[in-house]
Parts: structure tokens; C-alpha cells; sequence
């Protein structure tokens, strides 16, 4: 199999790779702001001597999706809202703007002006202004809410233009087009928290000002590890997970208390966990059997029950021994994985008063 397409496809995406006016490693962009700190701390301080830290040897930085975002929305999205809108688009295409207030920076996709009494009433905002900004989601993906990154990121949008410019947007119409087919596009209004805003803004300036990467969570990690597929810097992060102490220190009753407290919290919250997610299989089983009952496998708009394939697998066993007799040295192939670490806890959880 050749790779000369790929290899010409990757020249040209290396080269036509876009260029801010800015110097994004001065800021967090809004589209970072809503990502795992300790990534986004290492991506601005990569080539600092003193806070950077190598990536991992065999990551990948994928440019697809991130070309067929800015190709559909330089090629066809802001050519549609420029028909549609004319001269009420603002901010997009050639008169697209960064703007930048101390850490925090945010480039919006466009602002629609001067909203009409039919569009204010299908918007549900009285405002004379909304932002827009366009996404690409795979096929794939059941969207059925705006991703909690993408909202985070229209709430900066909306913060740095109601304070740099004399628009007021109250909200933002976040729309994902579907990369398969452009036709099919979901909407989203989401209204300004300038709560939220100001949770950026200390969040930007918690990740450009830290000086230890202990002083920031592995959010990713914490969330169950989906943005750590995507993440540069997994080994680094691992090892400073694993730190452990190099000896047992003395141990002072009120330290033993709070560490106390906070293994009956752990406790708890797993007893809690559990019993939600008992609670959740509990009633998907419940919405079979009606489903069943009434020999219905399809409610639009409401619920889909369908068949799964079982995934493909491998008998490690039955391969290990087929091997063996076919007087394979196996041990060849064996790999072994980052270290981990365990936090085994003894204590149970407080008990019902």
C-alpha cells in the first residue's frame, strides 16, 4: 500500500495550516478554555526549558477534522450567511477579528446585526444582535446537546464582544453541520452567563500563571480519560499522577482526621455512584419491557431500540497455544503497559445518622 496521497495531503495541511494575528501562546483561546487545564498549560509552555514537557513519542496531532472545519466554513458556511445576512454579518470571513482582554482570547465565526421582529421571535432574544458560530460534527456522533467546550466557548465569544465593541449579543446560535452531509444541520441558542465568563477568565488566567503543574487537576483524567485520547502529553501527565511519596513521614492526627474525612466523602459518593447507576439500568429495563410489550421499537424524536454487533475479538489463549505448538517464541510480542497506581481505601462510608 502507498502512502503518496497521504504524504502530499499532510505537506499541504502542514502548509496552509492557519496563521492568527495574535500570538496564541500568550492566551487561552475560548476554544480552549473549556479543555483539561493541564493540557492546555502544557501546549502554551511546550518550548519553555522550565514548565515544558516532551510529548509522547508515538502521538499523533491529527489535522482532519480541524481542516474540514475551516475548509466548510470558509468555503461554504460564511458564503451561505453572507447571502442570507449581506452586510449584517459581521466579524466573519476577511473581517474576522480576535479579540484578547488580559489571558483570555476568543475569534468568533461572525455576528449577525440588526435581527428582524421573525428572526428575534425564532431566536427567542429581544437582542438587536446574535453571535454565530459553526461547527463540524462526525456522522456518528448522537448529538442531542451542544458539547459543554463549545457552549464554554461561545460564552467568551459573547463576554469579549459585549466589552470591546459596541455590539451587545445576549446569545450565541451554535450550529453543528453534519461533515457528511451538509444538509443536515442541529441548532443550539445558547443565552450569556456572564457567570460563566468570569469563570473563564479566572480559569485563563489560573492556567498562564501557574508554576507548578500540581496547582492544576487532570481534568480529562477526572472526567474519565475521553479527552486524553486526544491529548499530546498522556505520559507526562501519568507520571506526575503516579508521584508518590519516596517514604511514610510521621503522621499528625489532624492530617490522619482530614485524610479521614475525605475517604468516608470517597466512600459515600461510590455508594451513591452505585446506586445510580442501579437506578439507570433499572430503568432502561423498564423502558424495554414497555417497548416490548406494545411491539414498538421506535418512538421519532424519543427513543431507539435497536440491535448491537458483538465486537471482533481475539482468544488470547487459544492464539497463545496455537503458537506454542507451532514452535513460536511468543515472548516477542510481549508489551508491557505504563505503571499505574492504586488508592486502596479501608474505611467505609459514614453511617446513616
Amino acid at each position: 500500500m502507498t502512502s503518496i496521497i497521504s504524504k502530499a495531503l499532510d505537506g499541504y495541511a502542514t502548509s496552509t495550516a492557519r496563521m492568527f494575528e495574535t500570538d496564541r501562546m500568550n492566551t487561552v483561546g475560548a476554544s480552549e478554555i473549556g479543555q483539561c487545564v493541564r493540557k492546555i498549560f502544557w501546549i502554551k509552555n511546550e518550548l519553555d526549558p522550565h514548565y515544558g514537557v516532551k510529548r509522547d513519542a508515538d502521538y499523533v496531532d491529527s489535522w482532519g477534522a480541524r481542516a474540514r472545519g475551516t475548509i466548510f466554513e470558509n468555503f461554504f458556511w460564511e458564503p451561505a450567511m453572507r447571502a442570507r445576512f449581506s452586510e449584517r454579518l459581521k466579524f466573519a470571513g476577511n473581517d474576522q477579528r480576535t479579540f484578547v482582554d488580559n489571558f483570555l482570547s476568543a475569534t468568533p465565526d461572525g455576528l449577525v446585526i440588526d435581527l428582524t421582529p421573525e428572526e428575534k421571535r425564532e431566536l427567542g432574544t429581544d437582542a438587536d444582535c446574535i453571535n454565530v458560530e459553526c461547527k463540524t460534527t462526525d456522522p456518528r456522533a448522537n448529538l442531542t446537546d451542544p458539547k459543554a467546550t463549545n457552549v464554554f466557548q461561545t460564552q467568551v465569544q459573547m463576554g469579549l464582544v459585549c466589552e470591546q465593541t459596541g455590539f451587545k449579543p445576549t446569545h450565541s446560535l451554535l450550529s453543528y453541520t453534519d461533515a457528511s452531509f451538509w444538509s443536515e444541520v442541529k441548532e443550539f441558542v445558547i443565552a450569556f452567563d456572564p457567570k460563566l465568563y468570569d469563570i473563564a477568565k479566572d480559569r485563563a488566567a489560573l492556567i498562564m500563571t501557574a508554576k507548578d503543574i500540581s496547582d492544576l487537576k487532570p481534568e480529562g483524567y477526572i472526567a474519565g480519560g475521553h479527552e486524553c485520547r486526544y491529548c499530546p502529553f498522556t505520559r507526562a501527565c501519568g507520571i506526575e499522577r503516579r508521584n508518590l511519596p519516596f517514604a511514610d513521614q510521621p503522621v499528625e492526627p489532624q492530617f490522619a482526621e482530614e485524610i479521614m474525612q475525605m475517604a468516608r466523602e470517597l466512600k459515600a459518593t461510590e455508594a451513591a455512584r452505585d446506586s445510580s447507576d442501579n437506578m439507570v439500568r433499572e430503568l432502561q429495563e423498564a423502558i424495554k419491557t414497555r417497548l416490548r410489550e406494545k411491539g414498538v421499537k421506535k418512538i421519532p424524536g424519543v427513543v431507539t431500540w435497536s440491535p448491537v454487533r458483538g465486537r471482533a475479538g481475539i482468544d488470547i489463549k487459544a492464539l497463545k497455544e496455537a503458537a506454542i505448538a507451532a514452535g513460536i517464541d511468543i515472548s516477542q510480542f510481549e508489551t508491557t503497559g505504563d505503571p499505574g497506581d492504586r488508592l486502596t481505601i479501608q474505611i467505609g462510608p459514614p453511617r446513616a445518622a
